[in-house]
């Protein structure tokens, strides 16, 4: 039986058993993280550990009490991050670490693909153009 819960809630029980340990699955919604992930697809959230924080990789992060993003790692500033959606083209998120809580373990061929459409940022807006038509919001 499939339940359907506000994101704020999702995320809210994701956070607390991510702190407890435990593995998460959840449902991605939104455009924020094309091409990667788009809207429906599933993702396995795990505890976040001190070694994970590294630029590229995708975390759950709490960016303002109760607003919660999955976004990858755009640069890390001693004891913050800064996370900017790979279907953004601005508007980063900085948090203190203690505000990340998961992280999708990608492979390492998402994470080489992943480091080109990084170094793509200033030409994105074309390809990202045609995915949010064709892409499920």
């Amino acid at each position: 039986m499939k339940r359907i819960i506000s994101n704020q809630s999702a995320f809210s029980q994701a956070r607390d058993l991510l702190l407890e340990g435990e593995s998460v699955r959840i449902a991605v919604r939104g455009q924020s993280m094309l091409p990667f992930f788009q809207s429906g697809s599933t993702i396995l959230l795990r505890p976040i550990r001190k070694e994970d924080f590294r630029v590229g990789h995708v975390v759950m992060a709490e960016s303002a009490p109760g607003r919660f993003v999955v976004h990858r790692i755009h640069r890390l500033e001693g004891d913050r991050v800064v996370l900017l959606g790979d279907g953004n083209l601005y508007g980063t998120e900085t948090m203190s670490r203690e505000k990340v809580y998961g992280i999708v373990d990608c492979g390492w061929l998402h994470l080489r693909l992943a480091a080109l459409w990084r170094i793509m940022q200033p030409l994105r807006r074309y390809p990202l153009a045609v995915l949010r038509r064709i892409c499920p919001k």
